[in-house]
């Protein structure tokens, strides 16, 4: 009997640690994403889960883009890991696997006082590589990236 509620106790807390390291991922509020974007308009948000690895990891997405359009992107980097790089790359309209332009990298930009990493870019191309270098033996965690933009007439 006694190793049977043992049982079921290692459980609920197992239950409840596994439920408390996934929250960490959680969606972004209206308030938090008006605050990482002040004067620009929202246009998407996406939040990427760090998982721990044995091996060396690269998380990428695109993001499609409008011409005569001045973009904000915001990292909220405040939950994620040591040993995590953000790259940022236009890889325009026609250019090839290899011809990517590398327009932002986290290890030489500098960190805001509210760990987030601000990127504005005036006309890019027509689509950014956003990609994660997870080295191994990270932490797990997440990044929350927000994408603004400012109509070039209306840039404040």
């Amino acid at each position: 009997m006694v190793i049977k509620n043992t049982s079921i106790l290692f459980l609920f807390f197992l239950m409840l640690g596994s439920s408390i390291a996934s929250a960490q991922c959680e969606r972004l509020s209206n308030k938090r994403i008006y605050q990482l974007l002040g004067a620009a308009e929202y246009d998407n948000a996406r939040i990427s889960e760090i998982k721990t690895s044995d091996n060396i990891v690269k998380e990428e997405y695109q993001i499609d883009l409008f011409k005569g359009v001045v973009y904000k992107l915001v990292f909220d980097v405040s939950k994620m890991p040591e040993g995590v790089v953000i790259n940022l790359h236009d890889i325009g309209n026609k250019r090839g696997v290899n011809k990517y332009e590398l327009v932002f990298s986290s290890e030489t930009a500098e960190k805001t006082k509210d760990d987030t990493y601000e990127v504005t870019l005036e006309f890019p191309q027509k689509k950014l590589m956003v990609s994660y270098d997870i080295i191994n033996d990270t932490k797990s965690g997440c990044v929350a990236f927000v994408l603004g933009f400012y109509f070039k007439n209306r840039i404040r």
